[in-house]
């Protein structure tokens, strides 16, 4: 028995390959931070965020309204959209406090240091704790992702079962 081992070129395309991605995803500035310097942005970005949670809202109705929730990839979708409208909740309560009434500043002191700066501390942790919205975010993708692959399971289940 012979094992395909691979070449010395690929091995070094593989390396090289590796070592671009790894300088992509390391950016000196962090340039996902969007900042909305007119009240016109951040009152768009808030409409946006609002028909967002809206749409949640209706599909969780919509869901429950037609019983697909007895399929579990529908219930999947469902809890997606139910984090989904907290995550934008999280998102509308926290522009609001640094974009709109600006009783929040923020500050970017190092890699990992960064300086908030509110009235209160209290008003500090609620906002720290509103930042970390990917707490909320990534489970809704997650949800998403598996109520689709079910779905997709099921439907590929029908169909091998047809003649």
């Amino acid at each position: 028995m012979t094992l395909n081992r691979p070449s010395i070129a690929l091995k070094i395309r593989r390396i090289l390959s590796l070592g671009v991605a790894a300088w992509l995803m390391l950016p000196d500035t962090a340039s996902a931070t969007q900042l909305h310097v007119t009240s016109g942005g951040i009152i768009t970005h808030q409409i946006g965020h609002l028909f967002f949670l809206f749409s949640m809202v209706v599909l969780i109705f919509t869901i429950r309204g037609k019983s697909l929730d007895k399929k579990k990839g529908w219930r999947m979708i469902q809890y997606s959209a139910l984090f989904y409208i907290f995550w934008n909740i999280d998102a509308l309560i926290t522009h609001f406090l640094d974009n709109q009434i600006m009783v929040v500043r923020t500050q970017t002191l190092s890699f990992n240091t960064m300086l908030i700066e509110t009235r209160s501390d209290a008003l500090a942790w609620f906002y720290y704790i509103l930042k970390l919205d990917h707490l909320l975010c990534v489970p809704a993708m997650f949800f998403l992702y598996k109520g689709l692959y079910y779905l997709v399971e099921d439907q590929r289940a029908k169909q091998e079962m047809e003649p």
